[in-house]
């Protein structure tokens, strides 16, 4: 035993500064000026209630609420630190704040929508955002809410994976999307709180995604393509592939969010807005949102997966064409 120790805390030692360096390249993924031009430079975050609570939840009884729209917060966190404003980084962890409190001990939400997508989409917004505060100078400010959050979203994350009986399995298998987005979820929290079995099952899902994926770059929303949500899942592969991927799962990840971004490319007109043709969710109102709002062109995914895969590969058509769709959109009309 005493000899197993040294080793036991050698191997703590050398996990936590692999997790230090993950960390630490995610934060400069993120901070790359083409990512930092068109998400954080006026980005933030202010439609809340004092309570915290956004969107619907701001009228929502607690017998049916949406934990995902708390997950705005990251907005105003990542804004927070890269503009140096400690205000608007406690405004957004106020925001997570309302969400995680109203968690069981079990780490389930009682009342909240969609038990694994709802908390999937919480995290990986989250997630992310606590790494880029954890990694910058105003951690030590933040560090009791910090402290919380992260043993909370541990907990939901447990508590989502529990939802579905087992990592690896999901609540809609038609959506390729949730696949990525249930990666960066387990993953961001993985480093946050050292826990090697959710970054273990991170990479589950993420080969998921890939092998979901078809040759030609489509990544298939209930058997068909839709720019908005292909977009929303390369935003989370791409997240995933800076911060947790390695060796064959990075390759074979590039190799598919190289042919993903191409085809997403081919949906961007020169005056930055989208050809929706034939998308399966996000066209023609054949979907609404939780306040009967229909949907429509996901713009912010769009330019974000954008401006991601150019910091990540240096092209720059891929970084004139999110500023193209980021002004087209009105976001970058300042």
């Amino acid at each position: 035993m005493r000899c197993l120790l040294p080793l036991l805390l050698l191997s703590a030692m050398l996990e936590a500064q692999v997790a230090r360096a993950s960390a630490d390249r995610f934060v400069a993924f993120e901070h790359n000026h083409t990512v930092v031009d068109v998400l954080y430079r006026y980005g933030q975050v202010n439609e809340g209630a004092p309570s915290g609570a956004l969107g619907p939840n701001v009228t929502a009884p607690r017998s049916a609420w949406y934990l995902e729209e708390q997950r705005g917060g990251a907005t105003d966190v990542i804004d927070g630190v890269f503009r140096d404003q400690p205000d608007l980084i406690a405004e957004g962890l106020r925001i997570f704040h309302f969400g995680l409190a109203r968690q069981a001990s079990n780490g389930s939400f009682p009342g909240a929508a969609w038990p694994f997508h709802g908390i999937a989409m919480f995290l990986s917004e989250a997630g992310p955002s606590l790494i880029v505060l954890q990694r910058s100078s105003y951690a030590s400010q933040f560090t009791t809410e910090l402290r919380w959050d992260i043993a909370h979203m541990r907990k939901a994350a447990y508590a989502m994976i529990r939802t579905v009986h087992g990592a690896g399995k999901i609540d809609d298998p038609t959506k390729n999307h949730r696949r990525f987005e249930a990666a960066i979820a387990l993953a961001s929290v993985g480093v946050l709180a050292h826990d090697r079995t959710l970054r273990r099952w991170s990479t589950i899902y993420a080969w998921q995604g890939i092998h979901m994926a078809r040759p030609g770059g489509v990544m298939p929303e209930d058997g068909g393509h839709d720019s908005g949500y292909q977009a929303l899942g390369m935003i989370s592969a791409t997240r995933f592939l800076e911060l947790e991927a390695s060796g064959r799962l990075y390759r074979s990840l590039y190799a598919t969010l190289q042919r993903g971004e191409a085809w997403e490319l081919s949906r961007v007109r020169p005056d930055g807005s989208i050809d929706q043709s034939g998308d399966t969710r996000t066209a023609g109102c054949k979907e609404t949102g939780p306040s009967g709002q229909c949907k429509s062109v996901f713009y912010a995914p769009i330019f974000s997966a954008l401006a991601r895969w150019a910091a990540i590969t240096g092209d720059a058509r891929f970084a004139r064409a999110a500023r193209q769709v980021w002004v087209h959109s009105g976001y970058g009309g300042h």
